[in-house]
């Protein structure tokens, strides 16, 4: 497929007009007009099309839209945002969704923002996450796509925790189930009683997150152990508070390093050098 590079086009245009009248405006006001620029250019008949490049992708279908895509990003081609308005301004759900079974990171990422968390990828992004083929990447924006539909998959998500790989994903995923289960709090809460204090922090918040009141005497528990650091401490506070209990012990964290860095970002944020 040949293909027209639109923003090497506009970026030629852009070349001659700053290199003519650059004094004229400061960087900043040339980024503005630059922008402003780009955008009347998307509404301007271009001869070797015979139309403007919004009308040109708007004539295109669906699957043509998707397939542009697709070959814009194999052929290192910068991906007009005039490609891009068409594709969010048109359902491209099935072609899109074909972009799933690909390998290439970029034609993958391109896929999952366009479907964002379209609850007809959610079984897709849960395969992927089994997969060697995405890296973490790829991995990490899967679950933040699936956290909206983790009720759709519930059995999916659980799946995911038996495998070491999958399985921190799957409790982040599971921390944002609207209708609670009690197997996913099974799994948040073994995940945290078997953590290292390293982790703890991340899987505290998973528990806050999922509101469940039976993590608090674990928490309760886990606080008023000596050798916590302030980190822990605090957002295990926060949990409890989260969860509706309290906890209003003095503790001395002094000596912490975790607490004497943050205590020294605030000084400077308070009392900046000049």
């Amino acid at each position: 497929m040949k293909l027209i590079d639109f923003d090497g086009i506009f970026n030629n245009k852009m070349a001659k007009m700053i290199e003519k009248h650059a004094a004229e405006h400061t960087e900043s006001e040339w980024e503005d007009l630059i922008a402003d620029l780009y955008k009347k250019f998307g509404d301007t008949p271009l001869k070797e099309l015979g139309a403007t490049p919004r009308a040109y992708f708007g004539a295109m279908s669906e699957s043509a839209l998707v397939e542009t895509l697709k070959e814009y990003l194999l052929q290192d081609i910068s991906v007009p945002d005039f490609l891009c308005e068409a594709l969010e301004g048109r359902d491209c759900t099935e072609p899109l969704l074909k972009l799933l079974y690909e390998t290439d990171e970029q034609l993958v990422q391109y896929a999952i923002n366009l479907l964002n968390t379209n609850p007809k990828a959610a079984v897709r992004y849960a395969e992927m996450l089994k997969e060697d083929a995405y890296d973490e990447h790829v991995k990490d924006s899967l679950a933040d796509m699936l956290k909206p539909n983790a009720d759709l998959l519930l059995e999916e998500v659980l799946a995911l925790c038996k495998d070491k790989e999958t399985e921190p994903y799957a409790l982040e995923i599971l921390s944002k189930l609207k209708n609670k289960d009690d197997r996913a709090y099974a799994a948040l809460m073994n995940a945290f009683l078997a953590a290292d204090d390293r982790e703890l922090p991340l899987l505290c918040a998973y528990l806050a997150s999922y509101g469940d009141e039976r993590a608090l005497p674990v928490f309760m528990g886990t606080i008023e152990r000596e050798d916590i650091d302030y980190v822990l401490f605090q957002e295990l506070k926060f949990a409890i508070e989260a969860l509706g209990g309290e906890y209003n012990k003095e503790r001395d964290f002094s000596s912490d390093e975790n607490y004497q860095k943050i205590m020294a970002a605030e000084a400077r944020e308070i009392f900046p050098k000049n």
